[in-house]
């Protein structure tokens, strides 16, 4: 795990849960569809509570985990929801606790053979494991033209383990029989102040800022300023998602 990468998520906690997007009610409709039961779910590296707030519609209790403190303080309540700091490949649950395990954009940042033995120990017979992520999005071609120039300053300071989101999670040994998932895509009506703000979550962004100064961005930034155009209007952003889920045997 590249913690250079983890500690830029204690930067602006209050950045991250106002400008990175939720997710689509399409995907919980779908995992709701796909559990046998709504009694308890644990959201894993739940980050500023996004997937967890909309899994406290559906289930009794959820279990949000982050080892990120100020995350977890940025993060919006719910009375079902509890918070609590731990590493995911230390969760203090007994066995066969869970409907549903979940984990949004974070699986590319995990120790997976020492995560996957709790997934399958704290899931139910027949319980649900699922995984998502997003990586680039689109607007229009002047748009995407001009970030490809943004990637390019900041490309240094990406984590290999995003390496894992950036494929799809295609080779992610899921240690769980499959479930097909569907195909889902967050939509977004973003300004221009919305979309900065956005692209200032990255942790390759922070990292590069920290390492060089703000005003290394400052080309890109007129790039894509141009590229938008008025910075009041709002424009569509999608970015598709890449979704993995398997099923404990009953």
């Amino acid at each position: 795990m590249d913690m250079r990468a983890i500690a830029t998520f204690d930067l602006q906690s209050d950045q991250y849960a106002r400008y990175r997007p939720r997710y689509p009610d399409s995907l919980f409709r779908w995992l709701n569809t796909a559990v046998t039961g709504h009694e308890r779910a644990w959201d894993c590296a739940t980050g500023t509570g996004l997937a967890a707030l909309q899994l406290a519609r559906r289930f009794g209790r959820v279990d949000a985990c982050d080892i990120n403190h100020s995350q977890l303080a940025a993060a919006e309540r719910a009375d079902n929801i509890m918070y609590f700091e731990c590493a995911v490949e230390h969760p203090p649950f007994g066995d066969a606790v869970f409907d549903l395990v979940t984990v949004a954009q974070s699986l590319h940042w995990f120790d997976l053979p020492r995560f996957w033995p709790h997934v399958e120990r704290v899931l139910k017979p027949g319980g649900v494991f699922a995984a998502w992520g997003y990586d680039w999005f689109h607007v229009n071609p002047q748009v995407d033209d001009a970030m490809r120039f943004f990637r390019a300053v900041i490309e240094p300071f990406w984590s290999s383990c995003s390496q894992l989101l950036w494929d799809g999670y295609r080779d992610v040994d899921l240690p769980l029989p499959r479930l097909e998932t569907p195909r889902c895509q967050i939509m977004m009506d973003w300004n221009f102040e919305q979309l900065l703000g956005y692209l200032h979550t990255w942790s390759a962004t922070k990292l590069c800022v920290q390492s060089l100064g703000n005003h290394v961005l400052n080309d890109a930034r007129q790039r894509l300023a141009r590229g938008w155009g008025d910075p009041t209007i709002v424009r569509r952003v999608s970015m598709p998602l890449h979704i993995i889920a398997g099923r404990k045997p009953a």
